[in-house]
């Protein structure tokens, strides 16, 4: 399973292929490269909303309350 950073360094690399893949397509009037380059694109899409998906389970995971992650059987200088 792939860390929440692989899959952004992978979806920006995409996204420079995609964009390079366009450009290439345009100067050399092949309409069928542009396609190849919208293709890389959704594809970069449906990797962003998985990148987004998986940061938010990391999220949820994590404990924010300072009261959770304190032991109850110490004792507090109020007591």
């Amino acid at each position: 399973m792939k860390r929440p950073e692989q899959i952004r360094a992978a979806l920006i690399a995409l996204l420079i292929v995609a964009a390079v893949l366009s450009v290439v397509g345009n100067k050399m009037n092949q309409p069928w490269i542009g396609w190849i380059s919208f293709v890389a694109f959704l594809c970069a899409v449906a990797l962003y909303f998985d990148w987004r998906r998986r940061l938010r389970a990391g999220r949820r995971g994590k404990v924010f309350a300072q009261e959770a992650k304190t032991r109850k059987a110490r004792t507090r200088s109020d007591k």
